[in-house]
C-alpha cells in the first residue's frame, strides 16, 4: 500500500513538472527577401496608381447643396443648426461667401447667425457667428455747459 502511495505521489510530481515546464523556443523566421530588380535606362517607369474617380463625400455634398432651391436649403440649415444644439426658430436668409465658397451664413429672425460648412466626411458643421453690428465702437459725446445757464431758482429779489 505504501508503494502505491509513492507511485501516485511520483506521478503527481511528474505531471506538475510537465505542466510548469517552459515552452520550447520557437526559431525566428527570416523575413522574406525583397525581389531584386535591375534598373535599365530604356525601361519606361510603371504608371502610378490613380485614385478612384469617385468624388469625395465633401464635394458630393457641396454639389448637392448648390443644386437645392432656396427654401430647401434654408430648411436643411435649420435642421443642421438644431441638431448641432443651437437655437434657431427659422432661417430667414442664406448667403454664400465668395462664389464657390464651401460655407454659408444662415440668419435667424432673432438676429442670431450661424456659419454652416461642409466637413471632410460630407456632414454639415455649424458655428455661431455675429450677424449684426450697431457701430464699431461707442461714440462719446462731449458735454459742454451752456453759456447762460437757466435760472432754476426763479428770479432774484432786487432788494438783496
Amino acid at each position: 500500500m505504501r508503494w502505491a502511495a509513492a507511485v501516485v505521489v511520483a506521478v503527481g510530481v511528474a505531471v506538475a513538472l510537465w505542466l510548469l515546464r517552459s515552452p520550447a523556443p520557437v526559431p525566428p523566421q527570416a523575413a522574406p527577401e525583397p525581389e531584386r530588380v535591375l534598373a535599365h535606362a530604356d525601361a519606361v517607369p510603371a504608371p502610378l496608381p490613380t485614385p478612384a474617380s469617385a468624388e469625395s463625400p465633401a464635394n458630393a455634398r457641396l454639389a448637392e447643396l448648390r443644386a437645392m432651391s432656396d427654401s430647401v436649403l434654408r430648411s436643411t440649415f435649420v435642421v443642421a443648426i438644431r441638431s448641432a444644439g443651437f437655437l434657431c426658430e427659422d432661417v430667414v436668409g442664406v448667403d454664400q461667401g465668395e462664389a464657390g465658397a464651401p460655407v454659408w451664413r444662415a440668419r435667424c429672425p432673432d438676429l442670431r447667425a450661424y456659419l454652416v460648412g461642409v466637413n471632410d466626411a460630407g456632414g454639415l458643421s455649424v458655428e455661431p457667428t455675429l450677424d449684426h453690428w450697431d457701430a464699431v465702437a461707442p461714440a462719446v459725446m462731449p458735454v459742454v455747459p451752456p453759456r447762460n445757464p437757466p435760472d432754476l431758482l426763479g428770479p432774484r429779489d432786487p432788494r438783496r
